[in-house]
């Protein structure tokens, strides 16, 4: 087999795996007759098993298993022990991911083949029958401890994986949804649920009861969800202060909680100061805001929350489009998100704004992108801003899905929503070297 192949293949998990900037230390498996057949790949903040062409196991630096890739298939493990399963469609003339969420039993079985083959691979190793080399030394110290990490990984049998599922459940209520960059983030909910739950095309939080902890319950939370993470934690980057609108509460209040965050937390005071270290050190707070409820914070607020570590805010304001934030029943105006994100950005935060794409179907694709490209060029976003455009998912129960019935609305074809997309970003007007950051939002890709 070709020598490299395990450790190209770790690149299959872009967007899966943490993207850092740590050393690794890179150990090859070989067999009683010298073959290569493996690689383990150490680094700070988490472990990768390649064995064969077609084999990809990765863990957090507790031993829990992250992912799977297995025959151009990635399982994705949950932090409550659902598997998500993304693969390609070999169908279609471009490369559409596919993602499920497995059945129970289904999930048990992928987990336990992950199980069973490190168990194979560490059974191997102390009977000496495959050897573990660090720049072709057997013995040495690097060797000797990455030796240990098989053994750390076999302790995670699905009894004990599914105890943490039932940990985390007992942790938080269901975090449904989290913007791309913030993937990797540690998520602490200040509060449950959205105080409006009521837009029709969200289903996140329908049977979530919004509510705002106290500060007992908000320190309890974050001591809890420290140690679920134990050592996994140096795989997350920054921090991400939920639910759906956090900063909605009031600014006294919200002071106390942040301060709770900087005690428990090391946060840089600059993303630019990120250095690597043997202790968990994070980027920023992050946290969504809306606009109808945003325009109740002044500039003098939201500075106060960056001398804090506060360091993007995110927005969904979906279309530039009033007549069709009404029949989203959004309660805020094109003018509200433009109010808030100059409130924001005079404060000098960064901002996150999220576009529905195909939103309104047929009926209101004229106007959706007309308005929605007047809306974003009076932004003035900028470097270290995000442009998310995020396809419209619609559920067939919603009641974004009646009313479009009720009113005759045809839903966009994935094609019809690629030229809409193309659509507002032509009419976008950036300067060279000073622009957002553009990308994808598929919610179906979230996975926490």
């Amino acid at each position: 087999m070709p020598k490299k192949r395990p450790v190209r293949s770790a690149a299959i998990f872009r967007g899966s795996l943490p993207r850092n900037r740590n050393k690794r230390m890179l150990l090859e498996l070989y067999n009683e007759d010298r073959q290569l057949f493996g690689s383990l790949s150490i680094k700070k903040d988490s472990i990768s098993l390649g064995l064969g062409d077609s084999e990809v196991y990765s863990y957090d630096c507790e031993g829990r298993l992250l992912t799977a890739w297995l025959s151009n298939q990635t399982f994705v493990r949950t932090l409550d022990n659902r598997v998500i399963k993304k693969w390609r469609d070999p169908l279609h003339g471009k490369a559409w991911k596919l993602i499920q969420e497995l059945e129970a039993e289904e999930a048990k079985r992928v987990l336990d083949q992950a199980r069973i083959r490190i168990d194979g691979v560490y059974e191997q190793l102390q009977r000496g029958k495959i050897r573990l080399t660090c720049n072709g030394e057997t013995e040495g110290d690097s060797a000797r401890r990455a030796g240990e990490w098989p053994a750390k990984i076999t302790q995670w049998d699905y009894a004990r994986l599914e105890g943490q599922g039932e940990r985390f459940r007992a942790i938080y209520t269901p975090v449904t949804i989290l913007p791309p960059d913030q993937y990797l983030a540690v998520v602490l909910q200040a509060t449950e649920g959205c105080h409006w739950n009521r837009c029709t095309f969200c289903h996140f939080y329908r049977h979530t009861r919004f509510r705002i902890k106290s500060h007992k319950e908000f320190s309890d939370h974050v001591r809890a969800v420290k140690d679920f993470f134990g050592e996994g934690i140096r795989l997350r980057r920054s921090i991400f202060l939920g639910d759906a609108n956090a900063l909605v509460i009031p600014q006294n209040r919200l002071l106390k909680i942040f301060e709770r965050v900087n005690q428990e937390f090391r946060i840089l005071s600059s993303r630019r100061n990120r250095v690597v270290s043997d202790n968990p050190v994070f980027t920023g707070i992050y946290s969504f805001i809306d606009a109808f409820t945003g325009d109740r914070k002044s500039v003098a607020d939201f500075r106060e929350l960056k001398a804090r570590n506060l360091r993007r805010v995110y927005i969904g304001a979906e279309t530039g489009c009033d007549r069709l934030l009404k029949f989203l029943n959004k309660p805020a105006t094109a003018g509200q998100v433009r109010d808030l994100v100059a409130t924001v950005k005079q404060a000098d935060l960064s901002v996150g704004v999220i576009i529905l794409i195909g939103v309104g179907g047929e009926e209101y694709t004229e106007s959706h992108v007309a308005e929605t490209v007047a809306l974003l060029n009076s932004l003035k976003l900028g470097r270290g801003d995000i442009l998310y455009f995020s396809p419209m998912v619609e559920s067939p129960v919603s009641e974004y899905a009646r009313r479009s019935a009720d009113a005759g609305i045809r839903p966009l074809a994935d094609q019809e929503k690629e030229t809409q997309l193309r659509a507002i970003r032509s009419g976008l007007q950036f300067t060279a070297n000073d622009k957002p950051k553009i990308a994808l939002y598929d919610i179906r890709e979230f996975v926490y």
